[in-house]
């Protein structure tokens, strides 16, 4: 399954490259593990995840073949609860 990213999801993500010393692959890998995922309205999916010390949600469309990442940013409390759940 291919992951592309938006313009916005690809700024985004530079900032928090920066910050956290992150990279595509390792983004990549988790967005499409899926461990933690929630159905949002107009057929978006939330996929929350760690990666070094830190916690991330990103808003994704997807098919069969195709993730495409809308938006990237750390996670807020509540997404970090569900991420503790697992």
């Amino acid at each position: 399954m291919d992951v592309v990213w938006t313009r916005h999801a690809r700024e985004k993500f530079l900032e928090r490259s920066l910050k956290y010393d992150i990279n595509y692959a390792e983004v990549d890998m988790h967005i499409k593990a899926q461990k933690v995922k929630q159905k949002q309205l107009h057929g978006t999916i939330k996929t929350i995840f760690g990666l070094k010390d830190n916690i991330f949600t990103v808003i994704k469309e997807e098919t069969k073949k195709l993730i495409n990442v809308v938006s990237i940013w750390e996670s807020d409390e509540s997404e970090v609860e569900l991420w503790m759940k697992k």
